[in-house]
C-alpha cells in the first residue's frame, strides 16, 4: 500500500513537471514573438535590411551597391558615409501621382529600396524602385504610360505641372517584365547620379536592357538616350 501511495505521489511530481516545462516553452515563445515585432515597429533600419533582404527574393546586389556608393559620398562629402537601407513594397493604392503609371494591373509588385546616409546628410537620401510584372505586354505598357509621363508633362502648365518625372534626377530602364527605376535628389550633380547609375548596372543580375529614360533634376522633358 505504501509502494502504491509513493508511485501515486511520484506520478503527480511528474504531471506537474510537465505542465511547468510547457508554460515556461510557451512563455519564451511570445517572448521572441514580441521582440521581434518590437524590431520591426522600431524601424531598425540594419533589422529591417535583415529581416526583408532574406524573405524577398530580387536581382538586385544591395550590399555591393552600399559598398560602392560609400566609398563615392564619402569623397564627396568628405568624411565617413555608411548608408543604410529599407524595403517597402508599393501597391497601386498607395502610388501616388508620381508612380500611377507603373501599375496596369492588381498584380503589379513594387518594391522600393530607401538609401539613406543618415542624421546630418538626408539631402543625399535615394531610391530604388524594382517593378515586376506577370508578362512583358504589361511592363510594356506600363513603360509606355511612364515615357508618356516624362516627355508629355515639359508641354503643360498649370498646378499640377511637374518637370521631368519627379523634377529631380531619374533613371528608368526596362527589361522584359521588370522595370526599374533610381532616383537622386538635386543635391546630386548630374555627373554623380550618373556614377550612382553606373553602381545600379552593376549591381542588377540582368544584361537584357529594352529601354530607357533619363531626367535631369527641374528639366522639362526627359531624354530617351543618354546626354
Amino acid at each position: 500500500m505504501k509502494s502504491l501511495a509513493i508511485k501515486i505521489i511520484s506520478i503527480i511530481f511528474i504531471g506537474f513537471a510537465i505542465i511547468s516545462c510547457s508554460q515556461n516553452s510557451s512563455n519564451q515563445l511570445e517572448n521572441k514573438t514580441i521582440s521581434f515585432a518590437a524590431i520591426d515597429k522600431s524601424k531598425n533600419d540594419t533589422a529591417t535590411f535583415d529581416k526583408t533582404a532574406s524573405i524577398l527574393k530580387s536581382d538586385f546586389e544591395i550590399a555591393k551597391f552600399i559598398k560602392l556608393s560609400d566609398s563615392l559620398l564619402t569623397t564627396l562629402q568628405g568624411q565617413p558615409i555608411h548608408l543604410s537601407c529599407s524595403i517597402d513594397t508599393i501597391t497601386a493604392d498607395q502610388s501616388g501621382r508620381f508612380f500611377n503609371a507603373l501599375f496596369t494591373s492588381n498584380n503589379t509588385t513594387a518594391k522600393r529600396y530607401s538609401f539613406s546616409p543618415g542624421k546630418g546628410n538626408r539631402k543625399l537620401d535615394l531610391w530604388f524602385l524594382e517593378v515586376t510584372y506577370q508578362d512583358t505586354i504589361s511592363a510594356t505598357k506600363a513603360f509606355f504610360e511612364l515615357q508618356n509621363d516624362a516627355y508629355e508633362k515639359g508641354k503643360r502648365t498649370g498646378y499640377d505641372w511637374t518637370p521631368g518625372l519627379t523634377y529631380s534626377n531619374d533613371y528608368v530602364i526596362k527589361t522584359d517584365r521588370k522595370i526599374y527605376w533610381l532616383n537622386t535628389g538635386c543635391s546630386y550633380a548630374f555627373y554623380n547620379h550618373q556614377k550612382i547609375k553606373q553602381f545600379i548596372l552593376q549591381c542588377l543580375q540582368t544584361d537584357h536592357i529594352t529601354d530607357s529614360i533619363y531626367c535631369k533634376c527641374g528639366q522639362a522633358q526627359c531624354n530617351l538616350l543618354e546626354n
